[in-house]
């Protein structure tokens, strides 16, 4: 039997690579004589980087940043070999699992750390193709810092650079792209199709679990809208509307229109790296999982793109997770087959989080178990 698995990160639990080998163990264990093959995934967000190295020619390149707070950091991209072409990962340096609960402010929050990344991979590794892969952020400054820190202006009336963070982008009244960025491709990988504004936005959907309080969140939300209004009037592009425009706090809408950015779908990019497809088409189970399984995953997250590959090829997908939410229609129109939860008894998160290997290797030899007896 030829079992593919190919799971994405547990966000701020386990890397997709971890979560890969749990669920191998599990099989194994049932039966070790099928033919497994590991394909730790991501949807371009984070966990990209770490595909990259086990799946491309190439090398990590590491130098100083800062974190979505603005403390120094040492982080990695990818440059691929042979090329001009660098991978930036944004959770690398301005994602939230790298900023401790209390100091999480959306309002206050900067991509600039990701920009100097780039910046880094542009004048430090000659780079003039740039991949920068949304997800996992800890901001909702649409991409304005990572601007900033390519030497972009972003100035008020008394012709002022502002200040970084969303909550100062209603101060914004014109932009200045420099000359140099003209010669440079930027390809945004979105891990969302949420567009920029609106009830199902960046801001909207996103900002809570990044620290926003309720009264903030209209705050943001209108700070956003500002700023669309500004790249409309000086850029004449109107950013609102863009499928994904709302990964990564808006960083996807805000670089398509500040960068002239290309946006394409974060797991797609991914998935022709191994050329996924194919194994999907050759496997007799597949095994997925992610840390949560809820409406957000319905926007474009792992389990629900590898869901419509196995649809395509009548495959059977188990997806496995750390919580569930229904109605789980959603996720079985989408292709997958069956949901499990990981927990086997009762638990705190707290507690979950710490067992989640073996929970994860609990549950995929009960799963299979069952599996490998009916077929």
């Amino acid at each position: 039997m030829k079992i593919l698995i190919a799971p994405d990160s547990f966000k701020e639990c386990l890397s997709a690579n971890k979560v890969a080998r749990s669920i191998a163990i599990g099989i194994k264990k049932i039966n070790p004589n099928h033919s497994i093959e590991e394909v730790p995934i991501s949807d371009g967000g984070e966990g990209a980087i770490e595909f990259l190295k086990k799946n491309c020619d190439g090398k990590a390149v590491e130098h100083e940043t800062e974190n979505a707070i603005g403390n120094k950091i040492l982080s990695e991209y990818f440059k691929f070999r042979n090329s001009k072409t660098a991978w930036i990962e944004l959770s690398q340096a301005s994602g939230l699992s790298l900023i401790e609960n209390k100091n999480r402010n959306p309002g206050l929050t900067s991509t600039y750390g990701t920009g100097l990344s780039i910046n880094h991979a542009i004048k430090k590794s000659g780079c003039s193709d740039i991949i920068l892969s949304l997800g996992g952020s800890a901001t909702n400054d649409a991409g304005t810092g990572i601007f900033h820190a390519l030497g972009g202006k972003l100035l008020d009336e008394n012709n002022n650079q502002i200040e970084r963070g969303c909550e100062s982008l209603f101060k914004i009244k014109q932009i200045k792209t420099p000359k140099y960025l003209n010669t440079i491709k930027f390809k945004i990988a979105y891990d969302v199709t949420n567009p920029l504004l609106g009830i199902n936005g960046a801001t909207k959907t996103y900002s809570r679990q990044k620290g926003a309080t309720l009264d903030q969140i209209e705050k943001l939300e209108k700070n956003i809208f500002h700023f669309s209004q500004i790249v409309k009037k000086d850029l004449k592009i109107d950013i609102t509307k863009v499928k994904g425009g709302g990964s990564a706090g808006g960083t996807a809408a805000g670089l398509y229109g500040l960068l002239g950015a290309r946006l394409t779908n974060g797991f797609k990019l991914i998935a022709e790296f191994v050329n996924l497809e194919k194994k999907v088409k050759l496997s007799d189970i597949i095994f997925t999982a992610e840390g949560k399984l809820d409406y957000q995953s319905l926007n474009g997250k792992v389990p629900i793109e590898l869901g419509k590959l196995a649809k395509k090829h009548k495959k059977i997908l188990i997806c496995l997770a750390g919580s569930i939410e229904p109605p789980y229609e959603n996720f079985y129109r989408n292709g997958v087959t069956a949901i499990f939860n990981i927990q086997n008894k009762p638990m705190s998160l707290g507690k979950s989080m710490k067992a989640a290997e073996s929970q994860i290797s609990d549950i995929s030899s009960r799963v299979f178990s069952f599996f490998e007896k009916i077929q």
